[in-house]
């Protein structure tokens, strides 16, 4: 590991949404990266894992998410939902290549929407139930490659209604933060391990 360790941050816009408050967090000890480019689903990330890996530097620790894109309903795409068996067999693909570079690696699981959130309202629908079955999975590949994992879910399920924002999916400036200081958490746990 570098004097200063590289973290690279991966997942979509809710880790975009915290990246900036961990790398503040962490400014005086580590170098926080993450892509300019939402991850999206698991198979959009992986297809451009190479790219930003060339334009962001080698990792030495990856804290890392999949999960809301690939569980939602999207309905201009077909299949509507990315069907779970192949969610987790491209989780498996991206943990291969992260562990190629690195040991130091952190899953985050996927955090919940708030109850109300209406089905159809936003073009992109969930539900916790669905959440909670790709979590599970995500988990259960983590648990059994011994990848560390950082349980934002529960961190937002704490208090749903002042961690999410106006849309009942994305963080609330409150949500952010707590996800932050979580993220900060478990990277520090790895740097001392």
């Amino acid at each position: 590991m570098h004097s200063r360790p590289r973290v690279l941050l991966l997942g979509d816009s809710i880790r975009s949404s915290y990246q900036p408050l961990v790398a503040k967090l962490m400014a005086d000890r580590a170098d926080v990266v993450g892509p300019d480019e939402n991850g999206r689903f698991a198979a959009h990330t992986h297809s451009r894992l190479a790219g930003w890996l060339a334009e962001l530097g080698r990792p030495d620790i990856v804290h890392w998410n999949n999960g809301l894109w690939d569980c939602g309903h999207w309905w201009e795409r077909e299949p509507e939902q990315i069907p779970l068996d192949q969610y987790v067999a491209t989780l498996r693909r991206i943990l291969d290549d992260l562990r190629a570079l690195t040991q130091s690696i952190i899953w985050a699981t996927t955090t919940p929407i708030h109850e109300d959130r209406i089905a159809g309202q936003y073009g992109f629908d969930y539900t916790n139930k669905e959440i909670d079955t790709y979590n599970a999975a995500a988990l259960a590949v983590m648990t059994a490659e011994g990848v560390a994992v950082n349980d934002l879910h529960a961190v937002i399920s704490a208090d749903v209604g002042e961690n999410l924002g106006e849309d009942l999916l994305h963080l609330s400036e409150r949500g952010q933060q707590r996800c932050a200081a979580a993220v900060v958490t478990a990277i520090e746990r790895l740097m001392k391990g």
